[in-house]
């Protein structure tokens, strides 16, 4: 006896919801102001974001933005895109100050302050 399938093909509507949806998150962003930031693989090893705040002695990054949302594109070496987690800007400010502790020194020349934002916790902000 042929087991039965209970797999219908719903690609028309699929479809049509999936297209929908990109409009819909099109329309969510449009005219929004969006701060991007890319990790390049040492993520793979800390595990943790580099949120800056200020970049030789002045104001900088998180402390000066002006946008809405905060973009991190995680990046492997070979310039693969991994994940992009887009987040309210308020949100990341609330990471960075709960993690103060975490501060160091990083980005071009070593001349940025920063925090380390675990990752893990970028994706937990619902």
């Amino acid at each position: 006896m042929q087991k039965k399938n209970n797999y219908t093909n719903k690609f028309d509507i699929d479809l049509a919801k999936g297209m929908q949806m990109e409009e819909t998150l099109k329309e969510f962003f449009e005219g929004k102001r969006i701060e991007v930031k890319s990790e390049r693989h040492i993520w793979e090893t800390t595990g943790n974001h580099f949120v800056e705040y200020e970049c030789r002695g002045k104001p900088s990054g998180i402390a000066v933005t002006e946008a809405e949302f905060w973009a991190l594109m995680l990046i492997r070496e070979d310039e693969t895109i991994v994940m992009v987690y887009i987040v309210p800007i308020e949100r990341m400010k609330a990471l960075a100050r709960k993690h103060w502790n975490n501060k160091t020194i990083g980005g071009d020349d070593n001349a940025s302050k920063g925090v380390l934002v675990p990752i893990e916790e970028i994706g937990e902000c619902i």
